[in-house]
């Protein structure tokens, strides 16, 4: 047992039902057990009990013991001064605060068959730990809860969004070019990609959209991927002379080859060619912030992404190696996930920081709007007959698995609740 679920007990008021005393023998009512605070000082606050014939309104703290006050040395921090009950499961001895007065104690009586559902989450050996239980809910319960996840994925993704606004002078046209960018490694190449946007300035892109393999030769030259080889033929040569010559002009430096990944990629996903589809994307379409609050629909999002590389690459996945003519076009795979981890969150972030509800609720309809994502995660609720419908779905239960199941926060779970609670 640990101080969390103690906590959970409190919040929930899910102890033994029963008539309470305190150590001292007088009779508790508890009225409203307060709002909890996440921060230093005491477990809740303005919580209400009647202890005796006296009402009291202050702050509650829980310990598994009573002696846990002193360990936690309570007794000398005047923040619990105003502490009007001690609430533990082992009352081995009586508190008091800095001035003396003793703390009337409470020993919450714990329902075992609710401890036994908690510790089976909490013990649970599957990656999702209400696997094989979850689908006995209602299912109403259970797609509101998703519904409230997506949005929280959603604000963890405007701290985020907010930090490189800072980071990037302020420039919401840089923050979307820095998002894009990193996003353009679709996981096992994001870290790579995001230091090359760090280390290529967008106002260096902004200088040279207007010329294709200008653009291919700053990109591929900033990824470290343009370094003279055996195969070396005259397109390739071109565009090492060409980012020689912005490497001079702007002062730039490269990322280290090195942290490129290739094995066990599909060649269409090779960083040479995501970095030709961004130089095509950033020279065709002349994307921006403004341009992409307009946007009405998912559709108009595609369009936006919706780019062709270069002639030369229809032969290549890298500079001057040669390949069976195959289109490097960026898929509608790949752009539904740039829409997804990019410009929706970005939609959504703008709207919140600057209080405009109607981009915020057009950035989740966006959402909805999208299939579901097909991955590891979603294939694991599907196996468990807990169907996602759309994206929104799709990424509510991936932040769901990352965020609570992986982690075992079952109690901060609705879901894990109802599971616990349940009778």
């Amino acid at each position: 047992m640990n101080e969390d679920f103690i906590h959970y007990l409190w919040k929930y008021k899910l102890y033994n039902a029963g008539a309470y005393v305190t150590d001292s023998g007088e009779p508790l009512e508890i009225i409203h057990p307060g709002l909890p605070n996440t921060d230093a000082g005491p477990d809740f606050f303005n919580a209400k009990v009647r202890i005796g014939d006296t009402l009291w309104a202050g702050n509650i703290e829980i310990h598994l013991k009573a002696s846990d006050w002193i360990k936690h040395n309570h007794n000398k921090d005047k923040a619990y001064d105003n502490v009007i009950l001690h609430v533990v499961t082992e009352n081995d001895m009586p508190v008091s605060t800095t001035k003396g007065r003793v703390i009337p104690t409470w020993q919450m009586p714990i329902p075992g068959s609710l401890f036994d559902r908690y510790r089976a989450l909490n013990h649970s050996s599957n990656s999702i730990p209400c696997a094989g239980k979850v689908n006995n809910l209602n299912p109403l319960a259970f797609y509101s809860w998703l519904e409230r996840m997506a949005v929280e994925k959603l604000q963890d993704k405007v701290q985020q969004i907010e930090q490189i606004y800072r980071n990037y002078n302020s420039d919401w046209d840089e923050v979307l070019y820095v998002m894009l960018t990193r996003n353009f490694g679709y996981g096992i190449n994001s870290q790579p990609f995001e230091q090359l946007a760090r280390l290529t300035p967008w106002r260096t892109v902004l200088k040279n959209r207007d010329d294709v393999l200008r653009l291919e030769a700053l990109f591929l030259g900033q990824a470290g991927l343009l370094s003279p080889t055996k195969d070396d033929d005259a397109y390739t040569q071109k565009l090492r002379s060409e980012y020689l010559l912005l490497k001079t002009k702007y002062g730039l430096s490269a990322v280290e080859a090195h942290q490129w990944k290739f094995l066990r990629l599909r060649p269409s996903n090779f960083p040479s060619i995501r970095l030709a589809q961004l130089a095509s994307l950033f020279h065709q379409k002349h994307i921006s912030l403004q341009h992409l609050l307009s946007a009405q629909s998912v559709k108009e999002l595609g369009a936006m992404l919706s780019v062709s590389t270069s002639d030369y690459w229809i032969t290549h996945y890298r500079p001057g190696a040669a390949s069976f003519p195959k289109s490097k076009n960026l898929g509608k795979q790949s752009c539904e996930l740039l829409i997804i981890n990019t410009l929706i969150p970005l939609t959504f972030a703008y709207g919140q920081l600057r209080d405009d509800a109607q981009l915020k609720d057009k950035a989740i309809s966006w959402l909805e709007a999208l299939k579901p994502e097909k991955n590891s995660i979603i294939d694991s609720w599907d196996r468990m007959n807990m169907r996602s419908y759309n994206a929104m779905q799709t990424q509510a239960l991936i932040h769901l698995t990352r965020k609570y199941c992986h982690h075992k926060r079952c109690l901060h779970c609705r879901i894990g609740h109802l599971l616990i609670a349940s009778s």
